[in-house]
């Protein structure tokens, strides 16, 4: 946006610049959406005055100065500015999500019928299959490995697992997920009958980043009937569910949980703590993540001021942002975590 105004006198030109600035700020709240409030008044007996007030409806979040320019009569300022409201990201609306799936658990009591206790493996496969079907979403199946943080953060040189099966690097923007099973054996006792229930619990943890940082479990739990006891065997065996229905409950209750997992993932939000550098903050996360020129982020605690980043330039795991505000200091910002704004 650009703002002007007029020169007055040399000796106040200072006065001039901050009113070409605030007709620029002005300029560019309004392109971001205005209220306009009226009214009209009879004057004289019969002369109708229409009177109209407009405002900005959005804010300046932050802005650069990128331009000045004086003539005879004029003072001209353009700037470049975030306009909005800038609030907390509900969901992150991530466009790529690279997730790595390690070793799932399963933990299965021994009253549990045999047929029942070999579902937990078909269920992690149902699970695999539903969120690779993602068009956003890019497995890897490290089924061979448990997902141990400490482990998996130490030295590769050193680690005996990495140098024997092959080390295993979760990236920084991705996300790490282990999933485990639990069936248990429930009786439950009436007048007339015993009922049996296998009590199913699927737990997933994601973590996120290189640093595989806790970020999310997500629980679901289910009691399946399994086995009626009644008088005679014969009443058991036609009150009891039969195995077709049971899969089917299992089914269900793992979609459930695949929907759930898919978007902590999508909403987990996008960070990464900066580095600075000649040409700029650098990033370890790039375009792998979904990050693209122009993209907006901030930095927003107390050790530093209100600040808002552009992305000026993208590789597949890196990136190199600049403050809007080019009076921001590189120093100051270096180390600190910056946060980018939701996808669309």
């Amino acid at each position: 946006a650009t703002g002007r105004a007029a020169i007055i006198s040399e000796e106040h030109i200072d006065d001039t610049r901050a009113r070409a600035l605030e007709d620029a700020l002005y300029s560019a709240a309004l392109l971001g959406g205005a209220e306009i409030d009226g009214f009209s008044s009879v004057q004289a007996g019969t002369q109708l005055d229409d009177h109209f007030v407009v405002r900005p409806s959005s804010k300046i979040v932050d802005y650069d100065v990128v331009d000045e320019q004086i003539d005879d009569l004029h003072y001209t300022v353009t700037i470049e500015a975030a306009v909005g409201e800038l609030k907390k990201v509900d969901c992150q609306n991530r466009l790529l999500n690279n997730v790595t799936m390690f070793a799932p658990m399963f933990r299965v009591d021994e009253t549990i019928p045999a047929w029942l206790s070999q579902q937990p493996a078909g269920l992690i496969k149902d699970l695999y299959e539903q969120l690779k079907r993602k068009s956003n979403f890019e497995l890897v199946n490290r089924s061979d490995l448990r997902l141990d943080p400490k482990e998996l953060t130490r030295d590769q040189n050193f680690s005996y697992k990495a140098l024997t099966s092959g080390a295993i690097r979760v990236a920084d923007g991705d996300f790490a997920v282990s999933t485990t099973i639990t069936l248990k054996r429930v009786a439950k006792n009436t007048s007339f009958q015993q009922e049996h229930f296998a009590e199913v619990t699927i737990e997933s943890t994601i973590f996120v980043d290189s640093d595989y940082r806790l970020t999310q479990m997500i629980n679901h739990q289910l009691q399946v009937p399994i086995r009626k006891i009644l008088p005679t065997r014969f009443m058991s065996d036609l009150a009891s569910p039969n195995q077709a229905k049971i899969r089917q409950e299992l089914s269900r209750i793992m979609s459930e949980h695949a929907a759930e997992l898919s978007s902590a993932i999508v909403c987990t939000p996008l960070s990464a703590t900066m580095v600075s550098k000649e040409d700029g903050m650098h990033i370890p996360i790039g375009s792998r993540q979904g990050l693209q020129e122009n993209r907006l982020a901030f930095v927003s605690n107390k050790a530093v001021p209100w600040t808002v980043l552009r992305v000026v330039k993208t590789n597949t795991n890196s990136a190199v942002l600049k403050p809007l505000n080019r009076q921001r200091s590189p120093a100051q910002l270096s180390g600190q975590r910056v946060l980018f704004l939701e996808f669309n």
